[in-house]
């Protein structure tokens, strides 16, 4: 099945330094950090140099990468996703350790299917969306595709991982704007979540179930699709309290509720979030100084060297450092947009789209969790954070866009 998966006949490989810039201070940044955080480590055990290793074999992964013909990952792309799927099935085979099913063990290897799969997924979708035709009416079979994009999503969510779950659904927008589809179609994609959000607020739910309705009215005649759209908003936002009882787990609840509330359970729930509040407001603009950050170095930072990491960042390098971070993505955004638009081939265009999203969505939602803008759901930082899997996942969605760019432009 792999046989015609790599090219070996070009030798020469062409770097997109725009693109690349970015990805080479973020791992200069996050070897810093870490730097910091292993510091009382020795040197060999330490995540520092367990990160060098894998930006080693990350490296190399992307010169492999090059070679992929971009033709076979579009032959291929429901088969891949078949399989993804029956891996990520196949998890709840495997033993719970840590209280989630995340993962599938062989012996002594351990293998998270969902961090591949985020590759995986978004070549799916782009195939998925770009297949389909009739981009501006929601068809019985357009609810079907709907329904095949959230299967790993929810799967991913039962393990359970809220985070990665959260970032496969955060995908599906982009790829389907990026594919054409009718902007009001993608509206009503997206209005079940806010009904889901209103059921909480009795007034809320009134007045965004009325917008709803005017809405329908307006933008189609369809006495059949009026009620349609109507019953899913209706369904969703009558199901959602049912969810939250019975569905979402103690520690689900407790991170959403810590995130309305963080101070009304200063030492519980709500103690990462605090705790790392109080190390991006004490970084200041130029930070306290490599290795000199007190939240980090006393341990009131939890998970630091992952999660938490651009909290030690801002304390140790500061403000500076955070808008030099969110420029360096918005520099790589820009010009894999400004790529993606001038590539004829749709389906590649879109694959460009869905894995710089899989970027930016990690960063953003990680600094909202941070913060305290959106829920501790637990996202490493494209990398900046420590981790080999994640690493090597991110470095085959950077090498696809560097081989897509030189393949296609």
């Amino acid at each position: 099945m792999f046989k015609g998966l790599f090219d070996f006949k070009n030798y020469f490989i062409s770097i997109r330094w725009v693109i690349l810039i970015p990805i080479i201070i973020y791992l200069f940044i996050g070897m810093m950090a870490l730097s910091s955080t292993s510091s009382y480590e020795s040197f060999f055990s330490s995540t520092f140099y367990k990160q060098l290793l894998w930006i080693l074999i990350g490296i190399s992964t992307f010169f492999l990468v090059q070679y992929v013909r971009i033709q076979f990952i579009y032959d291929y792309a429901y088969v891949f996703y078949s399989l993804i799927l029956l891996l990520l099935f196949s998890t709840f085979l495997s033993p719970v350790i840590e209280g989630s099913q995340r993962w599938i063990v062989l012996g002594r290897i351990y293998f998270q299917p969902s961090e591949l799969g985020k590759i995986v997924y978004i070549i799916g979708l782009s195939r998925l969306f770009n297949d389909y035709r009739v981009k501006d009416k929601f068809s019985l079979f357009f609810i079907l595709l709907l329904l095949i994009t959230i299967v790993p999503p929810l799967i991913i969510f039962k393990q359970p991982d809220l985070g990665t779950a959260i970032i496969y659904l955060s995908l599906i927008l982009p790829i389907l704007y990026w594919s054409d589809f009718d902007k009001k179609l993608i509206l009503l994609m997206i209005f079940p979540f806010i009904s889901m959000i209103a059921s909480s607020n009795i007034i809320f739910y009134y007045i965004w179930m009325i917008f709803v309705l005017t809405f329908i009215f307006i933008i189609n005649k369809s006495i059949i699709f009026k009620i349609i759209h109507f019953s899913i908003n209706l369904i969703t936002s009558i199901v959602t309290p049912y969810v939250w009882t019975n569905i979402l787990q103690n520690h689900q609840r407790n991170r959403i509720t810590s995130f309305i509330d963080p101070f009304s359970d200063p030492t519980g729930n709500g103690y990462q979030v605090i705790q790392s509040m109080i190390s991006i407001g004490s970084g200041g603009f130029w930070g306290k100084g490599l290795g000199q950050g007190t939240q980090t170095h006393l341990k009131f930072l939890p998970v630091r060297d992952t999660d938490f990491i651009i909290s030690v960042i801002s304390e140790e390098m500061g403000f500076i450092t955070i808008s030099i971070i969110l420029f360096l993505l918005l520099w790589f955004v820009y010009w894999v947009l400004d790529f993606s638009q001038r590539i004829e081939n749709n389906f590649v265009s879109t694959l460009l789209i869905g894995l710089s999203s899989l970027i930016f969505m990690h960063i953003i939602i990680n600094m909202g969790m941070i913060s305290g803008l959106l829920p501790v759901t637990g996202l490493p930082v494209p990398f900046i954070s420590y981790g080999g899997s994640f690493l090597l996942t991110c470095s085959i969605g950077v090498g696809l866009i560097n081989n897509i760019i030189n393949n296609h432009i």
